[in-house]
């Protein structure tokens, strides 16, 4: 087995676990989106990071409890990860065999990432911080998921995520591996 296999393997397994670390009964979601978005600097941290993973889903569920709406871990429809190194970005979905090169595209507003695939647009809108761990970073996100062949999206994405909204593919989206030293390393002594 390879090194780029083993280490293919290894990033499997600890995306995983941080799915399943995080998981929780629900992710209730009071609205589907927003309708303010947040100050964009609040992206900088899952801007900054090599591998992000979504989770999205086509529908919410009801809490029979309280009536609101939830995204339940562990339930979604598709999952997407993107790898960035560099300026070049990867997608892998569930949704599609192969990686994919995507575009991560800060707006005004958001965080975007946009794949082509002929003439349609994948595109992952994340546009809001759900949870932030003790020192105040954010490591969770609200995301959406649409598919469209508005070409605009390539100049403003902002405004077609705020026009398309409505009709995209909830979820959320966090991630990891910040400063991450390949295991193979030595560290320098």
């Amino acid at each position: 087995m390879g090194r780029g296999c083993t280490l293919a393997l290894v990033m499997k397994f600890v995306a995983a676990t941080v799915f399943l670390r995080r998981a929780v009964l629900g992710l209730a979601l009071v609205a589907a989106v927003p309708a303010v978005a947040q100050d964009a600097t609040q992206f900088d941290t899952i801007a900054r990071s090599p591998f992000v993973h979504c989770a999205f889903y086509k529908q919410y569920e009801i809490d029979p409890r309280t009536g609101d709406r939830l995204l339940v871990e562990g339930r979604s429809d598709s999952l997407t990860h993107y790898q960035r190194r560099g300026d070049n970005v990867r997608s892998i979905d569930t949704r599609r065999a192969g990686a994919r090169n995507a575009q991560q595209v800060r707006g005004k507003k958001y965080l975007h990432y946009i794949e082509r695939s002929g003439s349609m647009y994948v595109v992952t809108t994340i546009y809001a911080c759900l949870e932030r761990d003790a020192q105040g970073t954010c490591i969770n996100y609200g995301a959406v998921n649409a598919r469209h062949f508005d070409a605009r999206v390539l100049r403003d994405p902002d405004a077609v995520y705020e026009a398309l909204q409505a009709s995209a593919e909830p979820g959320f989206c966090d991630h990891s591996f910040l400063n991450l030293q390949e295991a193979s390393r030595t560290p320098p002594q």
